[in-house]
């Protein structure tokens, strides 16, 4: 997909743009489908939760806690653009004085026809590239779409795509490292048990163990990339499972995970000296992030005037985010929605639990996607008006 996107993009000023749109044309029926469900799955808990004690409740709303979840969506997404603007200028440096900039292209996250230096985007820059890589990711099953559009409009906006590879690296492992702290934490304070019932906490420590066994693998992979590509020789040296070793999807997979390992140890060379130091702050945002993201379940339900536990709302919501990165469909559509109607009932009345559902998927992803969607389709606009004007179309 990034191939693409890149050969499209040269040698074209505003070529990107039509890519923009014809990419969103491709994922329309993905997009529409995941939609309708979501709806249909949000429609069918309203339907059989809201009653005339619904109405009721909905009167004693405290508006100015819904304003706040507001507040702390928006202070994620600069949280977040901080993020990756702090690792960036680990990265790169500022470009030397006397080295002029270029015109920025047509339909660049800078204003068209100015001038734009390359390396090192802005922190309201690297708040919309987030916004418009969730927008791809949400339309995309499993997110796949974030990646690809991260590095496109990071390349966009004059950051190498090597710096754009080892930054998408370190973002990902800070993340990583986060929910396996979490994880492994959790599970020590709760030994596995949450309350709501057998099923739940059987669910709960599978996906804890899932959890922390993945981002173990993940760290392995990145620390010895060697030893990873070793064990792998020596299940293929065994007879019962050279085949299986041997097939494509398994040689790709293993070209793959050695890929990412030697970006690492590449992206912590780049790094250089201080690596701690320059990681420390991302670090802490990434807990910032996540932290701010998980305090939207707790402001819902303040201003819906229930009583929670703070902890046991996080575990519910690092399980969902589980669900949300898995799912086969877009932005996990009805398996988010009815988990949340599943996890959440033990916590919330009968009668809310429909309007804390649709409120709770509304601030933490139908908001991200639409501005993300509101970004991408503007910045495509733009360029394309841009585009006519210099007769480039």
């Amino acid at each position: 997909m990034l191939e693409m996107m890149l050969r499209n993009d040269a040698g074209k000023p505003g070529g990107d743009i039509l890519l923009g749109i014809s990419f969103t044309s491709r994922q329309k029926k993905a997009f529409f489908l995941s939609l309708l469900i979501s709806l249909l799955a949000m429609g069918l808990i309203l339907f059989f939760t809201t009653s005339q004690e619904t109405l009721v409740s909905l009167r004693r709303v405290q508006p100015h806690y819904l304003f706040l979840a507001l507040l702390a969506v928006v202070a994620a997404w600069f949280l977040e653009g901080l993020r990756l603007h702090l690792i960036i200028r680990g990265l790169e440096r500022e470009n030397p004085p006397g080295i002029p900039g270029t015109l920025a292209p047509p339909g660049s996250l800078a204003p068209p026809g100015t001038l734009k230096t390359p390396g090192i985007p802005g922190i309201l820059d690297c708040v919309k590239i987030f916004l418009c890589s969730f927008f791809f990711g949400g339309i995309t099953p499993m997110a796949l779409g974030e990646w690809p559009s991260l590095l496109y409009y990071f390349h966009r906006r004059g950051v190498s795509l090597g710096t754009s590879t080892t930054l998408l690296i370190i973002r990902n492992s800070l993340t990583k490292g986060f929910f396996l702290v979490m994880g492994l934490l959790l599970f020590a304070l709760y030994q596995g048990r949450v309350g709501g019932g057998l099923a739940i906490n059987y669910f709960f420590r599978l996906a804890l163990v899932l959890l922390v066994l993945s981002s173990l693998l993940y760290f392995l992979v990145l620390l010895y990339p060697r030893g990873i590509i070793s064990f792998f020789r020596f299940l293929k040296s065994l007879p019962f499972l050279e085949p299986m070793v041997n097939s494509p999807p398994s040689r790709e997979f293993i070209l793959g995970l050695r890929r990412e390992g030697k970006q690492f140890q590449s992206s912590m060379a780049r790094l250089g000296r201080g690596r701690s130091r320059k990681l420390a702050l991302p670090a802490l945002l990434t807990l910032g992030y996540w932290f701010t993201y998980f305090l939207v379940p707790p402001l819902i339900m303040a201003g819906l005037g229930l009583e929670f536990q703070y902890w046991n709302l996080l575990i519910w919501q690092i399980l969902i985010i589980l669900i949300m990165v898995y799912a086969p469909l877009p932005g996990g559509s009805g398996f988010v929605e009815i988990s949340l109607a599943t996890f959440f009932s033990a916590h919330v009345p009968s009668h809310l639990l429909g309007i804390f559902v649709v409120t709770w998927r509304f601030f933490t992803y139908y908001l991200y996607l639409l501005v993300g969607g509101f970004l991408v389709t503007g910045l495509s606009l733009s360029g394309f008006i841009q585009g006519k004007k210099n007769n480039i179309f």
